[in-house]
């Protein structure tokens, strides 16, 4: 007969898991809010680039946070479902465990519609883990060199997916300049090098975006009438078309790692000094160096897209080393952090750790902080990159702060309330002086 099966309590928690989920959680932010709060696609930087605080912030976001930080939040779900489902495994597996993982699965499907539908966040990751979660099930009993093989697999496949997308654009590009010549010399052009054309000077136009198309934009996210249509739209294309295939891939991949992370005791500060130094330096190293080297690429032609610049190898290449780069700073992060912790090193952990405990009820409240500020108090498009970040510091310091005092009460946060209410069918009160008094009537496991 199975036991009963019960949600991990407060005092059974591995801190430093918290810990990295908490940083990870205002990395994920600090990458969002470039997309939260601007209109167009400069992402808060004004065209041509100059060495300037905004261009600055951006950079800094691409290089060391966007990739990474959603790479952690993935691979700290993956091992969370090593732990879930610790009972289905052994001489005497339990099926219980699979039927809470799955029923919280598809909670998080719901809570991933209402964060598009109520907060209007049409980015929101809550729906790419739940379909994620699904496939997972298959692997939960898996060692750490299939959970690597099974990764690295996919990874390498969405690079090629990748560099083959950008295959076309570079096509399209390569007919612009041929399209260009033939009109030079007074020759038609064919269909494709009309395309071609046409396709070019949109890109360009995209970084000098006409102040009526963005005062259409934010007119459109400011008023309550079209902005569910506009966050809809958005939701749709990322999470019910074929792209968002590649979305739940990606994420499928560095869950695998983050079971095989677990196994192994890296994401418990039980591995090996040199394991970590190794994945630090070596993820790290190449992580940033690849990063590094596309910054420098782009910068060749002031971040803005030239034709007559076009080199398809390179193209190639970066569109190729992106998913190995983000995956060595993510493994980099990992490692840096559980050193940091095994060190002593933890005066600065504790609002990151309360976050991570509240995962889910500060994404939620990062998504309500955000809606308000740019939508109904409407400083959409009003910053540039540069206050961008620093507007996703102050909320990272709100829900931090929110975060310790709510814990200070409760035992988890209403989110996480909810979502286990969903996933064990019981109701167990989130505040610490019931919760322990429930506990002490529940019968034991």
């Amino acid at each position: 007969m199975d036991r009963p099966v019960a949600a991990t309590s407060a005092d059974q928690r591995i801190a430093l898991l918290d810990v990295i989920r908490g940083v990870a959680l205002c990395g994920i932010l600090a990458v969002n809010i470039f997309v939260m709060g601007t209109v167009g696609s400069t992402q808060g930087r004004s065209f041509p680039a100059q060495l300037n605080a905004d261009w600055t912030a951006w950079v800094l976001q691409r290089v060391f946070l966007e990739g990474p930080m959603r790479g952690l939040f993935m691979v700290l779900f993956g091992a969370g479902m090593v732990l879930m489902l610790r009972k289905s495994e052994g001489e005497h597996p339990q099926v219980a465990p699979v039927d809470v993982w799955i029923r919280r699965s598809i909670a998080l499907l719901a809570l991933g519609v209402i964060q598009f539908a109520v907060l209007m966040w049409p980015g929101e990751i809550l729906w790419t883990l739940g379909m994620a979660a699904f496939p997972l099930l298959a692997f939960r009993t898996a060692r750490p060199r299939t959970l690597w093989i099974s990764a690295l697999i996919i990874i390498a496949c969405l690079s090629g997916h990748r560099a083959c997308s950008t295959s076309g654009y570079i096509e399209t590009y390569q007919a612009a300049l041929a399209g260009e010549l033939a009109r030079a010399e007074g020759r038609a052009l064919t269909p494709q090098q009309n395309a071609g054309i046409e396709a070019a000077a949109g890109a360009v136009a995209s970084n000098y975006p006409a102040p009526q198309a963005l005062a259409a934009e934010v007119e459109q996210r400011t008023s309550l009438a079209t902005l569910l249509g506009w966050s809809a739209a958005g939701w749709s294309f990322r999470h019910l078309e074929i792209y968002s295939w590649i979305g739940v891939a990606e994420s499928f991949a560095f869950m695998l790692v983050g079971m095989a992370l677990y196994r192994s005791g890296v994401l418990t500060g039980m591995a090996s000094t040199r394991l970590y130094l190794w994945l630090m330096f070596v993820g790290g190293g190449l992580g940033l160096g690849l990063r590094l080297v596309d910054m420098w690429w782009q910068a060749r032609t002031g971040f803005e897209l030239d034709i007559h610049q076009l080199n398809p190898a390179m193209s190639l290449l970066r569109s190729a080393w992106y998913q190995p780069a983000r995956l060595g700073l993510t493994l980099a992060y990992v490692s840096l952090l559980a050193l940091v912790w095994r060190g002593g090193w933890r005066a600065w952990t504790p609002p990151f750790r309360a976050m991570g405990r509240l995962a889910l009820t500060v994404y939620t409240l990062q998504s309500i902080l955000t809606s308000i500020l740019f939508y109904a108090l409407g400083y959409l498009g009003k910053f540039g990159a540069a206050e961008l970040l620093m507007t996703a510091l102050s909320i990272s310091i709100v829900t931090a702060l929110f975060s310790m005092i709510w814990l200070k009460f409760h035992e988890m946060g209403p989110m996480e309330w909810l979502l286990r209410a969903c996933a064990y069918g019981t109701f167990r009160p989130a505040r610490k002086r019931f919760a322990a008094e429930s506990l002490a009537r529940s019968p034991p496991a």
